[in-house]
């Protein structure tokens, strides 16, 4: 750390006044030319350098900052794709802990062993909801608040961005009637809260 002085200025008057050495003894300090006051307003800047070491989990969730951002700009869609990447992740992140204490299907097995080695590729949101369905009814898996309807919801919607041509279009101008505006506010809010809520 190192501290650099600039000009420091009278207290009473603002005139610019010679700065004393750190540490100096305020008795001793020289009046101001202007009023003759000894009191001070010192400024400086500090230089930090700091270093850290971090370890975070490899996948990244995209701040809920940038969900309400999208919505305060009416970039409905958008902000619903990115609620629904943060729902993906934070169900993906809470299974991932989960130790499950019953047989698994098949089906159910194969979705399980990606999550459990932490593989993502070709594991869905909908294959995530399907796993958390099983184990919330055969299992001790819980979400407060909980997963459904509204990550079908979210899913659903992701689905048919992704297939229809024009739904980003006509859902960020609210000409999709399903999807009034305050239906995407409230499965906003609903989505921050499932996140903020099963945050592992």
């Amino acid at each position: 750390m190192s501290i650099v002085r600039g000009l420091d200025v009278c207290g009473e008057c603002g005139a610019v006044v010679p700065n004393d050495g750190p540490g100096a003894d305020p008795t001793k300090r020289k009046p101001c030319s202007h009023c003759g006051s000894t009191k001070r307003i010192m400024s400086g800047e500090v230089h930090v350098v700091a270093t850290a070491s971090v370890s975070v989990d490899a996948k990244l969730i995209i701040g809920w900052q940038e969900v309400t951002r999208l919505r305060d700009k009416a970039e409905y869609a958008a902000a619903l794709l990115v609620a629904a990447v943060n729902i993906e992740f934070i169900l993906w992140e809470k299974l991932r802990r989960f130790a499950p204490s019953v047989d698994l299907p098949k089906d159910i097995k194969r979705i399980w062993d990606r999550i459990r080695t932490n593989q993502p590729e070709g594991v869905t949101l909908g294959r995530l909801l399907q796993v958390a369905a099983f184990l919330g009814e055969h299992d001790k898996f819980a979400l407060s608040p909980s997963w459904n309807p509204l990550a079908s919801q979210i899913n659903e919607v992701r689905k048919r961005i992704a297939h229809e041509r024009g739904y980003f279009a006509d859902l960020t101008q609210l000409k999709e009637s399903a999807w009034p505006e305050d239906r995407i506010r409230q499965v906003l809010e609903e989505a921050k809260a499932f996140c903020h809520g099963n945050t592992p």
